[in-house]
C-alpha cells in the first residue's frame, strides 16, 4: 500500500479512477509495442482536464493526475519530463514511460493489433476557439441541442459501419508504428469525431481520428480495403470552386490553381489562394511554405495582384475569412458521401476533401461525390479526380 489515500472513494470516483488506469496502461502496452523509444505524452494542466470536452471524458480530472503519481510511487512508470507552459509559444507536454517493472503486471510483448479494440470517444463532437497565436485552440463546453445531436449521431453511425470493415494495412503483422502526428498507426483506430472552429457550428467540421490520417500520403498505398489496393478520389479545387459558387459566377475553364497560364508555380498559387480565401483581412506575410514556389524575388503584392486579376469575380471574398465558412460545406459533402457509400455497402475513409476506397469502388465513389455537390450547390462544376495506388 502507498498510503496516498485513506478514506474509500465513491462508487463514480472508483470507476474513473480505474477507467484513467486502464488508459495509461493500454496506451503504454501500445506505445511500447511500436518497439521505439517514444514516450506517452499526458495532459496535466487544469485547462484540459476541467475544461472543454475533457470534462465529459471519464478518464480525465484529478484522479488521471492521481493515478500517474500513484503508478510513479510504485515504479511502475518514470515521468521523463515534466511539462511546461510559460506562454502559448513556449510550452512542453509532460512525457512518461513504462519501467522494467511494469512488465511484471502487463503485457508488454507487442501485441497482435487484430486483438486491440478502440471504443467510441464519448466525445464525438468537438467545438474549439480560434486558434491562439501559436496556432493552437482549446475545446470549449457547449450547451448540447438538436444540431449538435444530429451531428454526434451521423458520427456514430459512420463509426458503426468502420468497426465492422475489412481493412488492413499491409507489411503490418504484429508490429505497430507512429504516424507523422505521433499517434499510433494500427488499422483499430476508426473511431471518428468531428471538429468544429472558431466557437461556432458554421465554421470547420472535419472528421479527424482516423489511422489513415497519420499515415505519410507514399505509405498509403499499404492500406487495404476488403483485400483490396485503394483509390483516393477527390474534390480538385474544392474551395475556389465553392468560392465561385457563392459568388454566383461562371465557373472559369481549366486549372483554377494555374494563374500563371503555363503550369508554373502551381503549388505555390494553391497555398496563396487558399490562404487568401481564409484570411480576415489582406496579407500582409507569405503564408508558410508558400515563398519557395514562385521565382525568386517574386513580391508577394504582385502576386496577389496577379490573383486578383486572374480570378477578378470572386476578388471580393479574398481576405473576407470565408475559409471556414468553406470548410464546413466540405465536411457536409464528405459526411453525405460517407453515410451513402456506407448505405451502399461501400467503406469509405474520409480525408478531407476526398475518400479512400476500394479500387472496384472508386466510380462509384465518383459518381456519388458528383451528385452530393451538386444537390448541395446547385452547381453542377465539382471535379472529381482518383488516383490510383
Amino acid at each position: 500500500m502507498s498510503g496516498l489515500r485513506k478514506r474509500a472513494r465513491k462508487d463514480s470516483d472508483r470507476n474513473n479512477f480505474y477507467a484513467a488506469v486502464e488508459a495509461l496502461a493500454c496506451n503504454l502496452i501500445l506505445l511500447k509495442a511500436t518497439g521505439s523509444d517514444a514516450k506517452l505524452a499526458v495532459p496535466r494542466s487544469h485547462a484540459f482536464l476541467w475544461q472543454g470536452n475533457a470534462r465529459a471524458n471519464p478518464v480525465y480530472g484529478q484522479h488521471f493526475l492521481t493515478a500517474i503519481g500513484l503508478m510513479a510511487s510504485l515504479g511502475l512508470i518514470v515521468e521523463a519530463r515534466r511539462g511546461y507552459r510559460i506562454s502559448a509559444k513556449s510550452k512542453m507536454p509532460s512525457l512518461i514511460g513504462p519501467t522494467a517493472d511494469l512488465a511484471q503486471h502487463l503485457p508488454l510483448a507487442p501485441p497482435d493489433w487484430r486483438a486491440i479494440h478502440q471504443i467510441d470517444d464519448p466525445v464525438l463532437i468537438i467545438l474549439k476557439e480560434g486558434k491562439d497565436e501559436a496556432g493552437h485552440a482549446a475545446a470549449i463546453t457547449f450547451r448540447e441541442t438538436a444540431q449538435s445531436r444530429k451531428f454526434a449521431n451521423q458520427v456514430q453511425r459512420l463509426n458503426k459501419f468502420l468497426r465492422e470493415a475489412d481493412i488492413e494495412v499491409t507489411c503490418q503483422n504484429t508490429s505497430l508504428s507512429l504516424g507523422k502526428d505521433g499517434h499510433i498507426i494500427a488499422p483499430y483506430r476508426r473511431s471518428l469525431r468531428r471538429i468544429f472552429n472558431n466557437g461556432t457550428w458554421q465554421h470547420g467540421g472535419r472528421l479527424a481520428g482516423g489511422f489513415w490520417m497519420s499515415i505519410e500520403r507514399a505509405e498509403r498505398d499499404r492500406i487495404r480495403i476488403e483485400g483490396e489496393r485503394i483509390a483516393n478520389v477527390d474534390y480538385r479545387q474544392l474551395y475556389p470552386r465553392l468560392a465561385y459558387v457563392r459568388s454566383g459566377e461562371t465557373q472559369p475553364e481549366g486549372d483554377i490553381y494555374d494563374v500563371a497560364g503555363d503550369g508554373t508555380s502551381r503549388d505555390g498559387w494553391k497555398k496563396l489562394m487558399n490562404a487568401m480565401l481564409f484570411s480576415d483581412g489582406p496579407l500582409r506575410n507569405w503564408p508558410e511554405d508558400t515563398r519557395q514556389h514562385f521565382p525568386t524575388g517574386t513580391k508577394l503584392r504582385t502576386a496577389i495582384e496577379m490573383l486578383a486579376a486572374r480570378h477578378a469575380a470572386i476578388k471580393h471574398l479574398f481576405g473576407a475569412g470565408l475559409g471556414f465558412q468553406l470548410m464546413r460545406i466540405e465536411s457536409d459533402m464528405l459526411i453525405e458521401v460517407t453515410t451513402y457509400l456506407a448505405q451502399a455497402g461501400v467503406t469509405a475513409l474520409p480525408l478531407h476533401d476526398a475518400v479512400l476506397v476500394a479500387k472496384s469502388k472508386a466510380d462509384t465513389a465518383a459518381r456519388a461525390m458528383q451528385a452530393v455537390f451538386k444537390r448541395g450547390t446547385g452547381s453542377p462544376c465539382a471535379i472529381v479526380s482518383t488516383t490510383f495506388w
